[in-house]
């Protein structure tokens, strides 16, 4: 990558970062996770409703046809609340995604940004950790919360990987929708949605790395959010997912 290249990612993601400090990015129900931004960020609500308190190169998986889930291999240790350590396969992209989506704590700002710089690709561990706060704190400002603070049993956002689509993949990179279940809850009164989330990967000391490239280059096109496990899902491509034990 030319200098200039790189200036001009910096400059892009500086861009992003003041638009979302502004509450432009990120407010509601649909708010994404740190590492998705751009026009493949937003997120499809299929459902949502009021619930109760509470190394070899990879190739590219089919889509569609079957319920049975992709058996995605597990990480090897925990580090900061999040698995890492996977292995360079197709499946250990995915697994890895959808790992990270689900530790990822945007009700915590401080460990957001801790996270972040676990799963991100190296040259940017600063700056997506960075993005991370920002990310955690405008969704606490969004729901009425105070702009710091950490997740507890009233107010929270859970994610849980429910399946994916695998939109390319070569040896190095990998690029995989998600369909997650979210649930948002606040002062206790909790809502729950399907997302569409999107993350580029790339294999970076001996791990699979949430990419810089996710901030900016996800497809524009993508599968519609559906009902995990639905005829709908199915429809869409989404392949069900579950993790080794």
């Amino acid at each position: 990558m030319s200098l200039a290249s790189l200036d001009q990612r910096r400059r892009a993601a500086r861009r992003r970062l003041a638009l979302l400090a502004t509450g432009i990015l990120i407010g509601g129900a649909g708010v994404t996770a740190f590492f998705v931004l751009g026009p493949g960020g937003s997120s499809d609500d299929a459902s949502k409703h009021d619930v109760s308190p509470s190394a070899s190169a990879p190739a590219v998986a089919p889509t569609g046809g079957s319920n049975t889930p992709t058996l995605l291999p597990k990480a090897k240790e925990v580090k900061e609340g999040v698995p890492v350590g996977y292995p360079h396969t197709l499946e250990g992209a995915i697994s890895a995604a959808a790992h990270y989506t689900d530790a990822n704590d945007l009700f915590t700002p401080e460990a957001a940004e801790r996270q972040a710089r676990v799963i991100a690709e190296p040259n940017y561990l600063g700056m997506i950790g960075s993005y991370a706060r920002m990310s955690a704190q405008q969704v606490r400002k969004s729901r009425g919360l105070p702009e710091n603070g950490e997740s507890d049993t009233a107010n929270f956002y859970v994610n849980q990987a429910r399946a994916y689509s695998v939109a390319s993949a070569e040896s190095d990179k990998v690029t995989v929708w998600l369909l997650v279940d979210a649930t948002i809850s606040v002062k206790g009164v909790s809502e729950n949605a399907n997302q569409v989330r999107g993350a580029i990967m790339v294999w970076a000391d001996g791990d699979w790395k949430m990419s810089f490239d996710s901030l900016n280059d996800l497809p524009d096109s993508k599968p519609s959010s559906a009902v995990p496990g639905s005829p709908q899902a199915l429809a869409e491509g989404w392949r069900a997912l579950a993790y080794e034990k």
